[in-house]
């Protein structure tokens, strides 16, 4: 919710307003400093450091190609140039017209980048415009947004699994590549504010803790890729009809996935507070989670050996396996989250680190 904020009249004719503290906190301002103030479009007005302001020199990655160029590698060079700041992309072929294989790639990687558009495209050549203002784009804002994402596919593959909803597997791998956008996107943020100090103010962070954020961004798109490939295992026993043997113990699949859930939920308070007693409850519920998940493969294979012994040789064992250590990928990902941010919130502690808190 926005601040409000009184305008103050100074001397005759001069309206004041003050800066909020936070804000000339987060910003390192000291009186003296200037500010750079934008008139936008829509009558807002857009304030930031003048260091900020000052525009750098643009920066462009050229590929040169040819008609034997490993499209896949083209694909990776083009995601390069973008996770490491470029600002434009030039694609270009040194013996003729780009082939069609290298037009689709250049066409299908644009897609998946957010803030990335074709500018220019000759049957020769194909630049790619990248317009992301970093200001938009806080440490804490890109966490939110891969945090939802990823309870939201929790949430979709809970539903389909334990109430046999097997249509909204679908949803869970469109969901997937918009984690994938995001974290392209969070390591493109956290690159450029290495490489450019005055960048980790927007991003609201440290620089010295730009590795451990990464790391956090990582494994969050670890946890969407497992949960992704869950929900293909899904899909594959859906089409054999398989999807009823989910019935064992389904209450304990459904409480392992409400305990993941929980847990993705208490990272967010994490992430929000680094309150060290938090996110150390957080390793706990990892902890926590494993146990609910082995729980779970222990008693569906007792249950389903008791009742139906001859599917323990069918194929559709093998992909209920394949589901459960998937879900485990998961919470080893989140694992890896968690001491992050544990790291983290021992460090915003400072020189003393007071643990005399008792848990109730």
């Amino acid at each position: 919710m926005p601040e409000v904020r009184r305008i103050q009249r100074f001397g005759k004719s001069t309206l004041m307003v003050s800066l909020p503290a936070s804000w000339v906190k987060t910003m390192k301002l000291s009186p003296g400093d200037s500010v750079s103030i934008d008139l936008m479009e829509d009558g807002s007005l857009r304030i930031v450091p003048l260091y900020m302001s000052q525009k750098r020199e643009e920066r462009t990655l050229q590929i040169k190609v040819s008609k034997n160029s490993s499209e896949v590698l083209l694909a990776r060079s083009v995601v390069a140039g973008y996770l490491l700041g470029a600002d434009v992309v030039v694609v270009e072929a040194m013996d003729g017209v780009l082939s069609e294989t290298h037009l689709r790639t250049v066409r299908e990687i644009v897609k998946e980048l957010l803030g990335a558009e074709i500018l220019e495209h000759t049957p020769s050549k194909v630049s790619i415009q990248i317009l992301i203002d970093p200001s938009k784009y806080s440490a804490l804002n890109l966490l939110n947004r891969l945090l939802n994402r990823v309870k939201f596919m929790i949430q979709h593959l809970q539903i389909a699994v334990v109430d046999n909803k097997p249509y909204l597997l679908h949803e869970i791998e469109e969901i997937e590549k918009e984690v994938d956008r995001l974290h392209a996107l969070a390591i493109r943020q956290f690159l450029q504010a290495q490489n450019d100090r005055s960048l980790s103010k927007y991003l609201g962070i440290k620089t010295s803790l730009i590795p451990e954020y990464r790391g956090i961004v990582r494994g969050l798109e670890e946890v969407a890729d497992a949960l992704s490939s869950a929900a293909q295992v899904l899909k594959e026993l859906g089409e054999r009809g398989q999807l009823t043997l989910f019935s064992y113990e389904s209450n304990i699949l459904k409480e392992s996935l409400d305990y993941l859930l929980m847990t993705v939920e208490r990272i967010d308070k994490v992430f929000k507070t680094l309150d060290l007693y938090v996110a150390n409850e957080v390793i706990n519920m990892v902890t926590e989670y494993y146990t609910l998940i082995r729980k779970y493969d222990e008693l569906f294979f007792r249950s389903l050996k008791q009742e139906e012994p001859d599917k323990l040789f069918d194929k559709g064992y093998v992909l209920v396996r394949e589901f459960i250590d998937r879900l485990i990928e998961a919470g080893r990902s989140l694992e890896s989250v968690s001491e992050a941010l544990f790291d983290i919130s021992i460090e915003r502690t400072g020189a003393t680190l007071d643990i005399c808190k008792v848990f109730i």
